[in-house]
């Protein structure tokens, strides 16, 4: 059964396309995909996270536990701080990502709401007789994100005149149970609310009030790969990847010692053997794709394209898609039939 967004009795919450997504009805486009795309750019955008899900641990031994579970530190964490992290098996295949985020009485689990079960079921797995107890809490609260050039601004509205010195996942509370994460989930500055779902709608309109323009989720997608942000679903696929560079390389920390997967993490990356890594690409035509497309040249497979849109203001298809790292040169590199040319923009 697809639920409703918690922030469809808002106001300003006037969709003009609708998709089901992550088992929630979601906007796709509240206005054409070019006036959303150049707001997003020049102003401030306010998305719609119901995408996310939110799980609470709390228990003496919650730290420790966890820590022991993910790629990044989670026991030098302090209050009002936080990381992105992967939770991986022994194998060292990525299960899924999350951010963690540091509370006085508790840690908040930030997870893209696929990966909700796997998470469930692989923490109880190695939950024995450690003090920690695990609340499914994304009934609870509602998601709201905000990004682009007036983000600061709106936050000030909000009475936080310093996100741009908050650290990334850092994150400070506001009235009634709601907290501000800083977090540039599209590349930008930019930060997220957890709210009471209660209180979702007056907190849409509030922002929307402020200036911030409702902006749908297809907008959100097509920013992320612009920033080479990954997502779970289609870019993060159960592999075994040692960290690279950016966000995945922020993802692990080398200093922490013995956590789930490690020894093969640490293997690959001290041996230097990486068999794929993340790129960013284009082609001028990507309709009739059917993603994961593989990637081709000179009749061999060197590659696999996982995201792919099409750009509302210029005239090529924006993705995201793995290379095989034994690859030297980008050149005459393909994907579909007929054969259309594709072009590696950053590696």
């Amino acid at each position: 059964m697809t639920a409703i967004s918690p922030f469809s009795e808002a106001k300003s919450y006037t969709p003009r396309e609708t998709q089901e997504l992550r088992g929630v009805q979601m906007v796709a486009l509240f206005s054409t995909p070019a006036a959303e795309y150049e707001a997003a750019r020049s102003a401030a955008a306010l998305f719609d996270r119901s995408d996310r899900g939110l799980l609470v641990l709390t228990g003496d031994d919650r730290r420790t536990w966890l820590h022991n579970l993910l790629t990044n530190s989670v026991t030098t964490l302090e209050e009002g701080t936080g990381n992105y992290a992967f939770a991986a098996n022994v194998q060292g295949r990525i299960l899924f990502d999350l951010n963690t985020l540091c509370l006085p009485e508790a840690l908040w689990l930030d997870l893209d709401q696929l990966a909700m079960a796997v998470a469930a079921a692989h923490f109880d797995r190695h939950l024995f007789t450690e003090d920690v107890r695990i609340e499914n809490a994304s009934g609870q609260y509602a998601r709201l994100g905000c990004s682009g050039r007036g983000a600061a601004d709106l936050a000030r509205g909000l009475g936080v005149n310093n996100l741009s010195a908050l650290p990334a996942l850092g994150h400070v509370p506001l009235q009634e149970g709601t907290r501000l994460v800083r977090h540039d989930f599209t590349g930008v500055p930019g930060f997220e609310l957890i709210v009471p779902r209660g209180q979702a709608a007056a907190w849409w309109d509030s922002l929307a009030q402020l200036g911030a323009r409702p902006t749908g989720y297809r907008t959100l997608d097509l920013l992320r790969i612009e920033a080479g942000i990954p997502w779970l679903g289609c870019d993060l696929d159960g592999q075994v990847l040692p960290p690279e560079t950016g966000q995945m390389e922020r993802a692990v920390s080398h200093r922490k010692g013995c956590y789930l997967g490690q020894e093969i993490i640490e293997r690959m990356r001290t041996r230097g053997v990486l068999a794929r890594r993340l790129v960013q690409l284009r082609t001028a035509e990507g309709k009739g794709l059917t993603l994961p497309a593989p990637l081709v040249r000179d009749d061999l497979e060197v590659g696999r394209i996982t995201s792919l849109v099409p750009h509302p203001t210029k005239p090529y298809w924006p993705g995201l898609g793995y290379l095989k790292t034994s690859v030297t040169g980008y050149a005459e590199i393909t994907a579909g039939h007929p054969p259309r040319a594709v072009t590696i923009t950053s590696t």
